[in-house]
């Protein structure tokens, strides 16, 4: 009768995913693995295992603050060199709009989108369109145009209002839009320059806000005037 194989003589490659599947559910689990045998050990270290981390927003920011947490700080660096694409997302919204170095936050801002991550891509779009630069604006419209089409926009935008939300409100530099960096400038368009009074309407009017599905400017045919109606949703999801 064969004797069952004992969980430390696992190959490396399971232990891996056993330990990637623990961190996707708690760190402090993955924490109590990597102390359990040698092998859980190295498969802890693996970049994959960290990837796969699952971090409260409350939390990361806590351990980058507290002089009590440098244990949560260290894990975060080494998920952060991992490639952990939600950490450096929201490390690059708190660079662009909480304090930090903007350069570097839409650095890796443009680092995380071209990595598939559509809150990224999502975020890259908004402050491109709400820049001054032509090319930028239609670079843009080009990826709001793609996230739109995969009906991927109401859950980019709770994923980014909970990261903003989830900091400190003053602390907060909300971008800027004004009448100089709307999207649409055709004199022909019927509906430009009434995205504002249509989002006032939704939000205040009927109590509506992110959910693209009840109501929204997605009933309007001019894609410059949805990205404006975008851009102003984008401005209000930093509000309290």
């Amino acid at each position: 009768m064969e004797r069952p194989t004992s969980t430390a003589n696992l190959p490396h490659d399971v232990w891996t995913l056993i330990a990637a599947k623990t961190a996707a559910q708690s760190v402090r689990d993955l924490c109590s693995l990597r102390m359990s045998c040698t092998a859980a050990r190295n498969a802890g270290d693996e970049d994959f295992v960290y990837q796969c981390a699952s971090i409260p927003i409350l939390d990361q920011w806590w351990w980058s603050v507290s002089p009590m947490h440098q244990q949560g700080r260290n894990f975060l660096a080494r998920c952060r060199q991992s490639g952990h694409l939600e950490i450096l997302f929201r490390d690059a919204v708190s660079d662009l709009f909480l304090g930090g170095c903007r350069f570097t936050g839409m650095e890796t801002m443009h680092a995380v989108a071209a990595h598939g991550h559509s809150a990224a891509q999502y975020t890259v779009s908004m402050m491109l369109m709400l820049g001054d630069d032509v090319e930028a604006k239609i670079k843009g419209l080009e990826t709001f145009r793609g996230l739109e089409a995969a009906g991927s926009l109401t859950i980019c935008k709770l994923v980014f209002r909970d990261v903003i939300q989830g900091s400190w409100t003053h602390l907060r530099h909300v971008p800027v839009l004004n009448g100089e960096n709307l999207v649409c400038v055709s004199h022909a368009c019927p509906s430009r320059g009434n995205m504002g009074a249509i989002y006032h309407h939704q939000r205040y009017g009927r109590g509506w806000h992110v959910n693209d599905g009840d109501g929204g400017a997605a009933h309007i045919p001019c894609v410059h005037c949805r990205a404006d109606y975008e851009l102003i949703l984008f401005v209000h999801l930093f509000d309290s």
